[in-house]
Parts: C-alpha cells; structure tokens; sequence
C-alpha cells in the first residue's frame, strides 16, 4: 500500500474522503484550526492543511484505483503523467505536525529562481525573483527589479507567494 495525493474540487476535501472511506479506501485528510472573525464574535474551526488535497491509500494492484477514480468531487491523482506514490515517512510527518499542539500554517512552495509576489508588508504588491532562501532565519530574499536595477529585500516566509 502507497499513500497518493488526491486533487479534489475545491472545498470537497471532506465529502471526497467521507465518499472514499464508505467504499472502504484509506484516507487522510490533515486539518488544522485557525480562527475566524464573525459579526459578533470570534470562532475558531478546522479547515484542510492542504486546500483541494486529500491522501488516500492504494495498493499497486489495480482493484481499488477505478473506484478512486470514479469518485464524485475527486478531480485526479497528482503526479508527472502518472500517480506518484508520497513517501510513507512524509505522511508520518505530516500525522506528527497535525497531532502536536503547535501553531500550523501552509507555506506555499518556493524554488529558488521562481517569480515570486509579495504579499503582505510595506512590499506589497511587489513582484520579483526569489534569489536566496536563509534557512537558519527563515527568511526570504527576494530581487525586484527597480528602473532597470535590481534591490533585495529581506522578506519573512508569509509574506510571499509564487506568482
């Protein structure tokens, strides 16, 4: 058995696993709470750690692929022309950072040489290319280009995202 990443509709992640799980396929859907704010008050509730992606359980052997497949609201299974099988020891960490009592939020995935937007902060609006990646403070350093030269900024994970 292999775990796989599931591309659903949006917002379908939950029924496509409630649907999956009757017809006895394995599934995890990692969530995470975060809050939100209401007219009257401040709330706090579980949405997908992933949004649109839910891991299910399949076997090599091709019994249970036509009945994943033929799932309502499950639009296919990633991978480069092919599923791909997620390491089992990617699953473990992600079940390990879902259970502790950390704070947790996405961060989208960033290549260095990639276009990047920025976000949040006195940059914002701003577009340039992710040149160095600082690990040990977690912090981005992003060129944009300005009149034809180029400025680097020190920017904090949260504040970008892939353009």
């Amino acid at each position: 058995m292999s775990w796989y990443a599931a591309y659903t509709k949006c917002n379908h992640e939950k029924t496509v696993g409630k649907l999956l799980n009757d017809k006895g396929i394995v599934t995890f859907l990692p969530r995470i709470i975060v809050p939100s704010r209401r007219k009257d008050r401040k709330i706090l509730f579980k949405r997908p750690l992933f949004p649109n992606y839910i891991f299910v359980e399949l076997n090599e052997i091709h019994d249970n692929w036509m009945k994943t497949f033929r799932t309502p609201g499950l639009v296919s299974i990633c991978g480069n022309g092919r599923p791909m099988p997620i390491p089992d020891q990617d699953i473990e960490s992600i079940r390990i950072f879902v259970n502790s009592e950390r704070n947790l939020y996405p961060l989208p995935y960033l290549k260095i040489g990639s276009k990047v937007q920025v976000i949040a902060g006195p940059l914002a609006g701003a577009i340039g290319t992710l040149e160095k990646e600082d690990h040990e403070h977690r912090r981005l350093v992003v060129s944009i280009e300005l009149m034809g030269q180029s400025v680097a900024a020190t920017l904090f994970n949260d504040e970008v995202k892939p353009y």
